[in-house]
This record gives structure tokens, sequence and C-alpha cells, in this order.
């Protein structure tokens, strides 16, 4: 007779599986215990080699595996609909661990002039000491990319939305140019989140994150993640293992307990950004507005396919007068804060040219499509108006400045 964990049932949706996990309820405490311990002891050898053995899902030593980040990642990867994940204590670290887990000396990976800036470090990196080779294509012309394929090509890694212009890839797309051609693909998915696109089941083989954006929530945490089958997370984990990028059982602790409210917040976050962007769509001292939601982006289309809990929460616009008057109007904001980060429930204003993309230069950001005065807002869960007011009023500033 089968026992209660393995009797059928409805599959849970996603609101009950952020809450409770995807595994039955059981007796005992509501949330996770943190378990304050980076060692742990055994009774025998073989008890110790057994748990070592378990890998990312034993309690040996917390580089190689610890309960309270075990729960956590189980209840990561059954959000996103995947056989496992892992946590990093970034999300550059996560990328660099889906870098280092498939490339080699010789390997050749491609990646998106409008990746994030951290991932642009991360291949050059990679070719200047680990002797990858490494190309860069346009996220706004899929056409182009089978061009640059090689039979050495391991990995293709896109963004979708990517930051911060946010153009959209078609997944599945890009999946099957990738298999064709036997390389991987792997998918940083941080704009949309866990709840907002699944990647791996429009075919992706790796999903990224930084859980410090909207899997954390709250700006109070610094942290990654990599989910996908156990096969392939195998390889990340021995990176990690390696490398030893692992995060703290209570930043693990603040992660899961954030899960919680994850789809609550995310949803939050969304509405308000589509109707900021549609108020910022005609405002005088916006030249454009890049967001997937709006029926003039051209992905839009794709981004009604592919998200499923609106368009995320990043609106970036182009102010008019350049990066002076994009600078002036971020300084005259005063709920939105000025700061570098996004997918949280405070909003942020930040500028490109100035942080997650500074290290491209002026002309790697017009390669990328990233104007001097682009501003990339991250909308958080505040009331809509008391938001549209002080952009407003920061946009009626930074023009008055220019007179």
């Amino acid at each position: 007779m089968k026992n209660s964990e393995e009797t059928p049932r409805p599959a849970r949706g996603i609101r009950t599986r952020a809450v409770h996990g995807s595994h039955p309820v059981k007796p005992g405490p509501v949330s996770t215990p943190i378990v304050h311990s980076a060692t742990f002891s055994f009774p025998s050898l073989d008890a110790l080699r057994a748990e070592r053995d378990k890998h990312a899902s034993g309690a040996y030593y917390q580089r190689d595996g610890h309960p309270t980040l075990r729960a956590c990642e189980q209840r990561l990867a059954g959000l996103e609909g995947a056989e496992t994940a892992l946590l990093f204590s970034s999300g550059v670290a996560a990328i660099a661990a889906a870098l280092l887990a498939n490339l080699r000396a010789g390997d050749h990976v491609i990646a998106l002039h409008q990746c994030y800036g951290g991932t642009h470090d991360l291949v050059t990196w990679g070719a200047e000491h680990f002797g990858w080779t490494v190309d860069l294509v346009d996220a706004r012309d899929p056409d182009s990319w089978e061009r640059v394929f090689r039979k050495e090509t391991r990995l293709l890694h896109v963004e979708s939305p990517t930051n911060p212009t946010l153009c959209l890839v078609d997944i599945g797309r890009a999946a099957d140019l990738a298999h064709r051609h036997q390389a991987l693909l792997s998918v940083d998915n941080t704009f949309a989140s866990p709840v907002g696109q699944q990647p791996l089941a429009l075919g992706a083989d790796l999903v990224l994150y930084s859980a410090t954006k909207s899997i954390g929530g709250h700006g109070d945490l610094l942290a990654g993640a990599a989910l996908g089958s156990a096969e392939r997370l195998e390889k990340l984990w021995r990176v990690r293992k390696v490398f030893g990028p692992v995060p703290d059982p209570t930043i693990a602790w603040q992660i899961e307990r954030s899960l919680k409210t994850m789809p609550l917040r995310v949803a939050a976050a969304n509405d308000n950004a589509l109707q900021l962007a549609r108020r910022l769509a005609d405002h005088p001292g916006v030249a454009q507005v890049l967001y997937p939601g709006l029926t003039a982006h051209p992905g839009h289309a794709l981004a009604m396919r592919q998200m499923k809990l609106g368009f995320g929460p990043v609106v970036s616009i182009d102010v008019r007068g350049g990066g002076e008057a994009a600078a002036a109007m971020v300084d005259s904001l005063q709920i939105v804060r000025h700061g570098p980060s996004l997918g949280g429930v405070d909003s942020l204003a930040s500028l490109p040219a100035h942080t997650s993309h500074v290290q491209l230069g002026a002309a790697g950001r017009a390669k990328a499509g990233i104007p001097e005065g682009l501003v990339r807002l991250s909308v958080g869960i505040e009331d809509l108006e008391d938001l549209w007011a002080d952009v407003d009023q920061a946009l009626a500033r930074s023009a008055a400045l220019k007179v």
C-alpha cells in the first residue's frame, strides 16, 4: 500500500506551492528551522560516507550540502517545475557556475549584447583566463544568431526580458537552435521571476537567477540560484563545491520565507509597472518607453505567450535630453529611491550607464541599444498614484533644469 507521500493528488496552484511547497504538509514547525552548523557529526564512517554521497541533498559539510539550504532549494524547484535547484552566494556566482560547468578551454559560448553587464564581465574573463571563445549576438535580431554557431559551441546564454532594454527572446526557438547545434540553452530569468515565466517548460536546459531580486524581494539579501535537471545541476554542484560560493543558512531561510509571498509581490509590482508604462508612454518628458506590456513593444505578442503573471516589474524610459536630463530626473525622485537593484517591494531607479552597464562604455551601450539617457525603473508595491506623482514631478524638474 502506498503511503501518503506517494498518493497521487491534483497539481497545486502557484500560490499554494509558494506557501506550502510541493510536498505533503507535515506537522511541526511552520517555518523551516535554521540549522546553525557548518559541519555535522556521524556515528560511524559508513554513515559519514553515506551522507557525503548525497551531495547537495546531504548534511555533511555546508559547502557540500546543508538542510536549511536544501529546504529552500526544494521549494524553489517546486515553484519553477524543475527537478532540482541549487543556491549560490550571488546571481553572478550562479551564472559563473553555469559557464564553468559547461565550458572548457577552446569551447565557444554565445551570449547577448543586451545581457547584464556582469555577464559581459564573466564571458570576457573566461575568454582571457580560461581560453573560451565568445560571440555576442543582438537580441533584436534572432535570425542572425545561427551564423555564429560553430562545432565548438557548447552554450547559448540569453536573458528574457533583457537588462535593461527589455528585449524579449523566444525561449522555445532559442532552445531549438541551441539543441540543433548540440549546445545547451541557459536563461537568466531574473526579470520575469520563477512565477512569471518558466523557461524549462519552454525547452531551456538551465535557468539562472539573482535571488537578490524578486525572489528575495526586500533588498536585504544577496544570493543566486540555478535550476534544471539533476544531471545538469550535478555539474554546477561540483563547481559550487570546488569554488565555494555557498550562501549562509540564514540567507536560505530568508529566501524561503520570501518565496511564500512572491506571487503576491510580483503580481502587485507587475500591475504597477504596466500602469506606469502606459502613462509614461504619453509623457512629454519621455522619448521612449521600453516595456513588453505595451502593445507597441515589438515583443508584446511573445510576452503574452511566455510571461504568466504580467510583464515584469521593470520599466525603462529614455528621458528627453540625454544623460544629464536622466541624472537630473533620478536626483529629483522622492519616493522612488536611487539604487542599483530591482525586483523589490521598494521602487528603485538606476542609470544603467553608471551602474549595471558602466563596463560596456558608451560605444558598447550604443551597440546594445542602451541610450545614455535611459532610466531603469524597478517598480515596487507602493500605491500607484504616489509613484506616478513622484515620477511625473521628477520629469518636470528635469525638464525645467534644461531651460
